[in-house]
């Protein structure tokens, strides 16, 4: 799944949050996520604050144009009011890989759950697949560096292998010509947040993608998925005249 990240890039506004939908309804991306932090963090970020009210009108926005909805959340309290909105999958976004009560509630949803790797050592994601294993698990490899050297694509492969598990990659490169890229190790989702324009700095900036870019970008993604193809080298008939 090709999933665009709004995160808070709302800036706290439904109608710039409901601009970001109409635009990537538009788009080859399958998934729409929000980001939903901790009480804590809107004590001192009000601004970025969607209400109740304003999600129950945006997700539905985004189930008419035929997307997926995701919900990356820290806020356990908050899981009950997305499940009465039937989001379809959820992210564990920074550090929450270790936060016991969150996990347990969200697999107790059954549906489709992506654990941020991006803070992890191999020995914390290991203690994490001995506890939550699941079918509906997706471990997301992302790296938080914006330098195209710590992003670590091979890690891929290394965590499909080593836990037997799903990964997605998620993409906090500032080149985003890594994400095409990121095919070639077959995650099953590709994510990367988005942003209106370059004049404002929003808290998913530098490696957001502009909205006008997402079409050309998801598009091409779509289309060179494709090359990969099945591994087998079998004999074909000249296609080229």
């Amino acid at each position: 799944m090709l999933i665009a990240e709004i995160g808070l890039n709302h800036l706290g506004n439904k109608f710039l949050a409901k601009d970001y939908i109409d635009k990537l309804i538009d788009t080859y991306v399958e998934g729409i996520t929000f980001q939903v932090r901790e009480p804590e963090y809107y004590n001192t970020n009000p601004h970025l604050k969607l209400s109740n009210n304003d999600y129950i009108e945006l997700i539905n926005f985004i189930k008419k144009g035929n997307k997926k909805v995701g919900i990356a959340i820290a806020d356990i309290n908050s899981i009950d009011f997305f499940e009465n909105l039937e989001v379809d999958f959820y992210k564990v976004i920074r550090n929450d890989i270790t936060n016991n009560k969150l996990i347990e509630r969200l697999v107790s949803t059954n549906k489709k759950i992506i654990v941020s790797t991006g803070t992890c050592s191999e020995t914390i994601i290991q203690n994490f697949i001995k506890k939550f294993k699941s079918n509906n698990i997706v471990l997301n490899h992302t790296q938080l560096s914006y330098d195209i050297k710590d992003c670590n694509l091979s890690a891929i492969n290394t965590l499909k292998s080593k836990f037997n598990i799903n990964v997605s990659y998620g993409s906090h490169c500032d080149n985003h010509n890594v994400l095409y890229m990121a095919l070639c190790y077959q995650p099953v989702d590709i994510l990367f947040y988005v942003k209106r324009n370059s004049s404002f700095k929003y808290p998913d900036n530098k490696h957001a993608i502009l909205l006008s870019d997402v079409d050309i970008i998801s598009r091409n993604l779509k289309n060179l998925n494709m090359a990969i193809g099945t591994g087998n080298k079998k004999q074909m008939k000249i296609k080229i005249k």
